[in-house]
């Protein structure tokens, strides 16, 4: 019976040697799993910030890419304007006008057209940078420029075809007052001036 009694406290220490070595065993696994969501966690982080960073420079790749894009369609633009004007604006006479009246209106059109890719070129370039600082000042003050440029494009353009419906409109008052009953079409546009960087001041207004 002493014997009996002996084994089992024995086993009984045993078991309780055993039960101390699974809770360590488990404190140690539980241990591991934290350090081991831990680490993912940083991981994950750390993936986070260069995936962002990637992203960041992408995008300022594709803001120095659609301004160059834009510079160089507004350098197009520019030398249209001077053609335009060497050619045929800046030579108006009443003697002219009604001989050059569909050719004009027709390098109007293109010179519209100009101004309509320019925009689709905005429209990217606001995208890029609207409510966006970039890490690198170049970019920065190319996203500053653009819409500054932009507003001189539109406002040469409304200035250049108000100016020319005000030669057409007087073309047609002489006419009619020598009793002509000859007319010419103004150029018609929904264009009009506006302040796109909103700084107060409607730049190309007035050239």
């Amino acid at each position: 019976m002493a014997f009996f009694l002996y084994t089992n406290i024995k086993m009984f220490d045993k078991i309780i040697i055993v039960g101390d070595n699974m809770k360590k065993i488990s404190y140690i696994l539980i241990l591991i799993s934290v350090i081991m969501i831990m680490t993912g966690g940083v991981t994950s982080f750390l993936s986070g910030i260069r995936a962002d960073r990637e992203a960041t420079y992408n995008r300022m790749a594709d803001v120095t890419d659609s301004f160059e894009e834009f510079s160089t369609e507004v350098s197009l633009f520019e030398d249209y304007r001077d053609s335009l004007y060497e050619k045929y604006l800046a030579k108006l006479t009443y003697d002219n006008m009604k001989k050059n009246d569909v050719v004009i209106k027709k390098e109007l059109n293109s010179y519209e057209e100009m101004v309509e890719s320019i925009s689709n070129k905005v429209t990217t370039l606001n995208t890029l940078c609207n409510d966006v600082y970039y890490p690198d000042s170049s970019v920065n003050n190319k996203c500053n420029n653009y819409k500054s440029i932009y507003e001189q494009v539109n406002n040469y353009f409304v200035l250049d075809i108000n100016t020319y419906n005000s030669n057409i409109k007087k073309f047609n008052d002489y006419q009619k007052n020598n009793k002509s009953t000859v007319s010419l079409e103004k150029y018609k546009t929904d264009k009009d001036y506006i302040d796109f960087n909103e700084d107060g001041t409607i730049e190309g207004k007035d050239e």
